[in-house]
């Protein structure tokens, strides 16, 4: 009888261990199961973002990437043209268990306005199917309006001013006067929305009373009335803008840093053509080199951006942040303790914008770029599917 009582609570120690492993590898296989079986990423067909590398020329150059990255996590995946005929109801009804991911400049297109885009991303995020872009972000982040709600943060700038379009249509002198005031240092006016350089113009007073203005689209400038800057800005702006004064650095170039929610994917820092260019993008010839952020001179850099990107968060009341989005910096005299530290020393990061629409994986046109983009998809869908 004690034998067989010992043999009793050995097998069922014995039986209770095993049973407690299988358990915990079964769990462990439930937790590392995809939550949606498919994942579909949109495009516009008639968009102008398409690359010639891409199957049949059809896609943008990072969609392909995602679509296999989300294959190797163990999902099905594929790119979806979306048109003004589909919803979030017929997406979520033809597509079950199916996850979605905007990769659409916005804009209206002949075949989706982009109210219409934003109404099924908005409809897809209530049902819990979207993986991104999250239109609140689009709007809240993505304008650069983010300059001055941020103004007062550790990667802020002062002297962000905001600009009513009815202050600029009815009191023009008087808000040009706020913008560049007479005899002061030169200021950058931007509209809310626009990219490469489109409605950002560097403003600089002259001796005769004019005004010099370089426009960073076109990265021309012109010397012009102070009564005619108002006007022929708004001829492209149609709403409010903000201005801020020039950041002089920028002839040393920018930090980008790539970010999927809030771990820092890569630096790149962007350096101009010739220490007299505005801007830092590669239609004005600026040059991209890309670090790494775990490299011990990034490192304090980096790990203080993630703080801010907290602080971000925070001030800006958001449930989360988006899942592939840029954070760009200009460098600025240090003053102050709360700050975030350039990688150069002496010198701290002052905020320049914000991309989280449809933001590009890869940005350079090296010969590493497709294994750098690939490397980025791979981690932006562990990020979603988490």
């Amino acid at each position: 009888m004690r034998i067989f009582v010992e043999s009793s609570d050995n097998f069922a120690g014995t039986f209770f261990h095993l049973f407690s492993r299988n358990s915990i590898r079964s769990l462990k296989r439930i937790a590392s199961m995809p939550k949606f079986a498919k994942v579909l990423v949109f495009e516009v067909e008639e968009a102008k973002d398409k690359n010639a590398e891409t199957p049949g020329g059809k896609y943008r150059k990072d969609t392909p990437w995602l679509v296999e990255a989300f294959k190797k996590k163990g999902v099905q995946s594929d790119i979806l043209f979306i048109t003004a005929k589909d919803t979030a109801e017929s997406l979520k009804a033809a597509n079950p268990n199916t996850a979605f991911l905007g990769r659409v400049n916005p804009m209206d297109y002949p075949s989706i306005s982009l109210d219409h885009y934003l109404g099924i991303l908005n409809g897809l995020k209530k049902d819990g199917l979207l993986l991104g872009p999250d239109p609140h972000h689009m709007d809240v982040l993505g304008a650069k309006s983010i300059l001055y709600d941020l103004r007062a943060s550790s990667m802020g700038c002062e002297g962000v001013l905001w600009h009513k379009l009815d202050d600029m249509k009815n009191k023009a002198e008087a808000e040009f006067d706020r913008i560049l005031p007479k005899g002061g240092p030169c200021r950058v006016l931007k509209m809310m929305r626009g990219s490469t350089g489109l409605g950002v113009w560097k403003l600089e007073n002259t001796p005769e009373g004019k005004v010099l203005m370089t426009d960073a689209y076109t990265q021309t400038t012109e010397e012009i009335a102070r009564a005619e800057v108002i006007p022929r800005f708004l001829s492209l702006c149609k709403e409010d803008a903000i201005s801020m004064p020039y950041l002089p650095l920028i002839k040393d170039g920018e930090f980008r840093f790539l970010m999927s929610k809030h771990k820092v994917l890569a630096v790149v820092h962007k350096r101009p053509v010739d220490a007299s260019a505005f801007t830092a993008t590669l239609r004005s010839g600026a040059v991209y080199t890309t670090y790494d952020p775990e490299a011990a001179a990034n490192k304090p850099m980096v790990d203080a951006v993630v703080n801010w990107t907290h602080e971000l968060q925070s001030t800006m009341k958001l449930d989360d942040v988006p899942y592939w989005w840029s954070v760009d910096c200009i460098d600025c005299e240090l003053t102050g303790d709360k700050v975030v530290p350039s990688a150069n020393a002496g010198k701290r990061l002052v905020l320049s914008e914000i991309n989280c629409s449809c933001l590009g994986l890869v940005a350079d046109t090296s010969a590493e770029a497709a294994q750098k983009g690939m490397k980025f998809a791979e981690m932006i869908a562990d990020v979603c599917l988490a």
